[in-house]
């Protein structure tokens, strides 16, 4: 799938951009934004904002809405086209590539960066209906009475930059994390393969005490449970086969409510997994017993 919000940005000029910034301001206030509050931002007369509005609404950069008044709010184009384009004039990004992979609520891209150096960026999509448990459930959106799925997805992005760094500052084996701008991510490019792909690993043994062990420093030193730790969000890497952790949106701290059945079904997912593919088998209770002894 293309990624509307890069291919439009060589057609954007500064006052396009300019209005849809106008738009992601008065977004945190209200759903829609009025013109004159875009006008007034931008330092746009409400005719010359209007004609700009025109040409970012055919690009699929905003939505209209008519109702009492009219207002208009970005859509996740518009959005994509604000991040990405703030990436590249920090020259933090030059060129997106093709997809790598769609999450449940994430699109991954690969990229290169200002060094020539491949990387990925991930950009969050807090959709509809994950939006409405998100709204509900999540402790960052949970207290907000107006937000937008835009700043859900901002809000995802930052959580899960939070809790990458900290099992960064802790040196456990997870992807680099080198920006966060809005909903995206710019992080490592981890030279491996997903560990459900692999029919079998030289160290089996191994490798499962190692992502034991990182479990158990994300509970006792780091205050926090991946969340949504499985086969599919763990990658082997090829230059020395050990496991890299990815994916931390859904990670909470250890006194959240629901943590500790989090870090069950964490466990479960891991043994699970080696027990049916590889024939390791480890008993949960003393695995769990381990992981959480004082």
């Amino acid at each position: 799938m293309t990624l509307i919000g890069a291919e439009v940005l060589s057609k954007l000029n500064k006052k396009e951009l300019r209005v849809l910034q106008g738009i992601e301001v008065g977004m945190r206030n209200s759903e829609y934004v009025e013109v004159e509050m875009i006008a007034k931002f931008a330092g746009y007369s409400v005719s010359e904002t209007e004609r700009w509005l025109r040409s970012c609404h055919k690009m699929d950069l905003i939505h209209r809405w008519s109702g009492h008044f009219v207002g208009y709010e970005l859509t996740i184009h518009g959005y994509d086209a604000l991040a990405l384009n703030a990436l590249y004039m920090k020259n933090e990004v030059l060129s997106i590539g093709r997809e790598k992979g769609v999450g449940k609520e994430s699109r991954v891209f690969y990229a290169l960066d200002a060094d020539q150096q491949e990387v990925v960026i991930k950009l969050h999509r807090v959709g509809y209906t994950s939006f409405q448990h998100v709204r509900k459930k999540r402790r960052y959106t949970a207290n907000k009475r107006h937000i937008s799925e835009l700043y859900a997805s901002r809000l995802s992005a930052e959580e899960e930059a939070k809790w990458l760094q900290k099992a960064i500052d802790l040196g456990l084996n997870v992807p680099k994390l080198w920006v966060v701008n809005r909903h995206i991510l710019k992080l490592e490019l981890i030279d491996g393969i997903d560990l459900v792909k692999l029919k079998n690993i030289p160290e089996p043994m191994e490798t499962l005490d190692e992502i034991i062990e990182f479990i158990k420093t994300c509970w006792q030193q780091g205050g926090f449970v991946h969340g949504d730790l499985s086969e599919h969000n763990i990658i082997m890497r090829h230059s020395d086969a050990r496991p890299v952790v990815i994916d931390f949106p859904q990670a909470v701290p250890v006194d959240e409510e629901n943590a500790f059945e989090l870090l069950e079904r964490d466990i479960l997912n891991v043994l699970t997994y080696f027990d049916r593919k590889l024939g390791i088998k480890a008993e949960y209770d003393k695995v769990l017993e381990y992981i959480t002894e004082e």
